[in-house]
């Protein structure tokens, strides 16, 4: 059985996130560990000395900033030994107003290190990252449609964090919603791509052909930001869209992709 915590619980904003524990433990063999946020706060409080390693991060940035999310980094690691976890999400909203900082480096450093980690606590996002780290054993980012444009098949996606060994370069800068802690700014590779989300009810799923055209660097966007061209079904995006956050995975193994979750009575959007 594979175990993915879930610290805190989905964010409030967050559409099509609740999933059906039994099905998801029938259907893919993942059982939800229930970890609560005041958890994560104290594992936070008890590594309150440690500072970070100056081998972990290439980027320059303020070390007490850099100590600070180093130190969440840790607190979440001692709870994915606690209760064996081969991935987690996390509701990282409230880490703003009780520590004030972000688990933006956090969620890089264990994506990089094959330990699945997602933002909001979206759980369709989470189950859809572990699918693609087993079955394709791949990195993925997992960001928000921020603007699309249906005459051009083109959209742009953000976020504030991403596996680093995705990105071609990186730098540090703060969150952006709260301008605060550390979010990521990475530049990805220029390449095809896949985008992909299963549904909440764990029935469906959409699996899209792009190619990543461009990096982008706005003021008014999460930090790492990518134009994405969409071969086909860009209006889904508009329409039906399976929930807010998709991933964005480099390459294109659909068809691997595809007979694993069809195998496990999913089907396609499209």
């Amino acid at each position: 059985m594979n175990r993915l915590g879930v610290i805190g619980k989905p964010s409030d904003w967050l559409i099509s996130c609740n999933v059906n524990k039994v099905t998801l433990k029938n259907r893919f063999d993942i059982e939800l560990v229930d970890i609560s946020s005041d958890e994560l706060i104290k594992a936070i409080a008890s590594f309150n000395k440690e500072e970070i390693p100056s081998n972990i991060i290439k980027a320059k940035y303020d070390k007490n900033e850099l100590n600070l999310a180093y130190q969440i980094y840790l607190a979440i690691k001692s709870l994915v030994n606690k209760y064996e976890l081969k991935g987690f999400t996390i509701r990282c909203f409230d880490l703003l107003n009780t520590v004030h900082s972000t688990s933006c480096l956090a969620l890089a450093l264990f994506n990089d290190e094959g330990i699945i980690g997602t933002c909001e606590g979206d759980l369709p996002a989470l189950i859809s990252m572990f699918i693609v780290k087993e079955i394709l054993n791949k990195e993925s980012f997992q960001a928000n449609p921020s603007e699309i444009h249906l005459d051009t098949s083109k959209m742009i996606l953000a976020h504030c964090t991403l596996p680093l060994k995705m990105t071609t370069s990186y730098s540090l800068t703060t969150h952006f919603e709260s301008r605060i802690g550390i979010g990521i700014k990475g530049e990805l590779k220029l390449t095809d791509c896949m985008i992909f989300r299963i549904s909440a009810d764990l029935d469906k799923f959409v699996l899209l052909e792009g190619e990543i055209i461009n990096n982008l660097s706005r003021n008014n966007l999460c930090r790492t930001q990518i134009e994405v061209k969409i071969k086909d079904h860009i209006n889904y995006f508009l329409e039906n869209p399976l929930g807010n956050h998709h991933l964005i995975v480099y390459g294109n193994d659909k068809d691997k992709l595809i007979n694993y979750l069809t195998s496990k009575g999913l089907k396609s959007l499209y």
